[in-house]
């Protein structure tokens, strides 16, 4: 036998969960030829895996790239720490479908969580043109999300009102455009403006199309804060209703009166398990979040959208009952930093503590939230420090959860899930606290994703399996990016494979870009 590529002796850790076992592994192609003893197999490629870990290629199944990869198909932050496969447009937020009208108001709306574009011509309008797009032009496999905000908008615009039967009939024709494009479900957010104006009956409704198509529903809660149980009973009641395979995003307890509440979370996932109920989750390694900074004003803020926003902080009353909210909400802005801001004016914030900001202006880290809103015109974005190490445990331990990064592009300071978030898992959580295995661990980032979307040549090191892979050392592998200095690859990555082709090698990037689209129903 021939092949293109043979891993001689690696550690193999498959993605279904199995015990590691030691093996030759052949590729050809852009597929897993052989798995086991290979000894009479000749290769045009050999490569030493003893001591080395073999898996199949991280499945990033909560992702912003959407633009990022459109801008450079390269994506470094995501093939030098192993991810293959990015699903897209989480959150409910995404360009596609677009109109003429709604493409100038979503990139205004959430440029500054997709980060810079140099290049891109947003000359795309349907589902089916953007994938065309993204075709063979990127370094990693694409997952496609049909987002809410985006059929909201090319069909009412921004207006924070319910939809009528009529434009919901609209959006749902969107919608199953999208489906019939090959996209793996339906993402939406009742946190972000324009979805927070949707009612049940509108979600619900667009639930059941993805549904038709054997779709995922991805949701990034109502709350994470002062709402955080009613919220995941919320989500789990659309999924009991429609019948529709729940994906929670980012669950985490946010703030310290939450710290605890892992337990009560975990269990109503696996009561409705028992139920008969399809719900999971996903979770980044981090204890810090970030989005875009207007989100986490009171509701009675954003009600309105976007357009409602403005004119309330810049109402002095108004204003002082927002700081006041704020201050005895669930977040430590004390402990929250800028990260990204649209105006030169405030460039030099980037990177630097709230608290510190605040001292500097003679105002409370209260206050600057609302101040930075309104100088930022709503186009900045924030890390905080929420989260307890403890129900990260305890989450990131849970049979139901897969790991996503929930990586911003952003053009400041970013967060450093972004670059770190597979590594993080396998050397923090792994090696050192052993709160997974690394048989669980490649599961959640590999097999488990796979499962979800439906993949079924992804996510699993078996012959006839698309070769994507990762060799890791084991004992070495570790992110490096932090807060201070998150734009750094980690540790321990030594080569990365997408559909046969490397796109990692040591410690660069090979410039290949052998990725595809995946569309559902096709592998």
């Amino acid at each position: 036998m021939n092949a293109d590529w043979l891993f001689r002796d690696a550690l193999v850790v498959d993605g279904t969960g199995a015990a590691v076992f030691r093996a030759d592994v052949a590729v050809t192609g852009g597929s897993i030829a052989a798995v086991g003893h290979l000894a009479g197999v000749q290769a045009r490629h050999t490569v030493a895996g003893a001591g080395r870990v073999l898996a199949p290629g991280f499945i990033d199944i909560h992702t912003h790239a959407d633009v990022a990869l459109l801008a450079d198909g390269c994506h470094a932050p995501k093939v030098m720490q192993g991810v293959t496969t990015e699903v897209f447009c989480n959150c409910g937020i995404g360009f596609a479908p677009l109109t003429d009208h709604s493409a100038p108001l979503l990139r205004n709306l959430y440029g500054p969580i997709f980060g810079p574009d140099p290049g891109v011509e947003w000359d795309w309008r349907s589902v089916a043109e953007y994938l065309e797009r993204l075709d063979g032009r990127a370094a990693v496999n694409v997952a496609f999300l049909v987002p809410h905000a985006a059929l909201r908008a090319a069909v009412m615009g921004l207006e924070a009102r319910p939809a009528s039967e009529d434009e919901l009939a609209r959006m749902g024709a969107l919608l199953r455009q999208g489906m019939e494009a090959g996209a793996f479900g339906f993402t939406t957010s009742p946190w972000y403006a324009p979805m927070n104006s949707a009612q049940a009956h509108e979600v619900r409704t667009l639930m059941r199309v993805a549904g038709d198509y054997g779709g995922l529903y991805a949701t990034h809660m109502r709350s994470y804060t002062d709402r955080l149980v009613e919220s995941l009973a919320e989500e789990i009641g659309h999924a009991e209703a429609t019948g529709v395979k729940l994906q929670v995003a980012h669950l985490a307890c946010v703030g310290k009166p939450n710290w605890g509440r892992s337990a009560q979370l975990l269990e109503m996932i696996a009561a409705a398990h028992a139920r008969g109920v399809d719900v999971w989750c996903d979770t980044y390694p981090y204890l810090a979040g970030c989005t875009l900074l207007y989100a986490m004003l009171p509701e009675w803020v954003t009600q309105d959208g976007p357009q409602g926003v403005l004119p309330r902080l810049r109402d002095p009353e108004l204003r002082a009952r927002a700081v006041a909210d704020l201050a005895a909400g669930h977040v430590d802005w004390s402990r929250g930093q800028v990260c990204g801001v649209a105006s030169a004016a405030n460039k030099a914030l980037e990177g630097r503590s709230f608290a510190e900001v605040a001292r500097e202006r003679g105002v409370t880290p209260d206050e600057l939230v609302c101040d930075l809103v309104v100088e930022e015109e709503l186009r900045v974005s924030f890390l905080a420090h929420t989260g307890s190490e403890e129900d990260l445990r305890a989450i990131l331990a849970s049979p139901y959860q897969v790991v996503g990064s929930d990586g911003l592009h952003l053009e400041g300071k970013t967060h450093p899930r972004l670059y770190g978030t597979f590594p993080r898992v396998l050397g923090r959580y792994v090696r050192e606290s052993r709160v997974l295995t690394l048989e669980q661990a490649v599961y959640k980032m590999t097999g488990a994703p796979a499962g979800r979307l439906g993949l079924s040549d992804r996510g699993v090191l078996r012959p006839g399996a698309a070769a994507d892979l990762v060799l890791f050392d084991p004992a070495t592998v570790q992110d490096t990016a932090t807060y201070e200095d998150p734009c750094r690859y980690p540790d321990g990555i030594e080569l990365v494979m997408v559909n046969g082709v490397p796109v990692k090698e040591g410690d660069r990037h090979t410039g290949a870009l052998p990725g595809r689209v995946l569309r559902k129903g096709m592998g």
